[in-house]
């Protein structure tokens, strides 16, 4: 596995304990439970704060593929240009 995957395994293992920690404290809130708001607060920030973090480089990783993947098409209708250009020349087609 590459960095990148590890940082994304890690990210997403801490968004979903964020995720369930909410889920917990929500229900504690709504049966009087002992979280304050405060806490509850500061622990949805965090967890729309990796949502933001995790969306940021998914974005960043599709904008690198595209960059690659689009300078690939552009060679390969370079390298069917050249072909259509042989194809004629054999062909003695202007």
């Amino acid at each position: 596995m590459k960095a990148r995957d590890y940082f994304d395994l890690v990210l997403k293992i801490i968004l979903i304990l964020l995720g369930i920690l909410i889920i917990i404290w929500i229900l504690q809130l709504l049966f009087g439970g002992s979280p304050g708001l405060e806490e509850f607060n500061f622990a949805l920030i965090l967890l729309l704060a990796g949502l933001l973090i995790q969306l940021y480089r998914e974005v960043g990783v599709i904008k690198n593929d595209m960059k690659h993947n689009f300078s690939n098409i552009k060679n390969s209708f370079i390298n069917i240009k050249e072909d259509m250009n042989l194809i004629k020349n054999k062909l003695k087609i202007k």
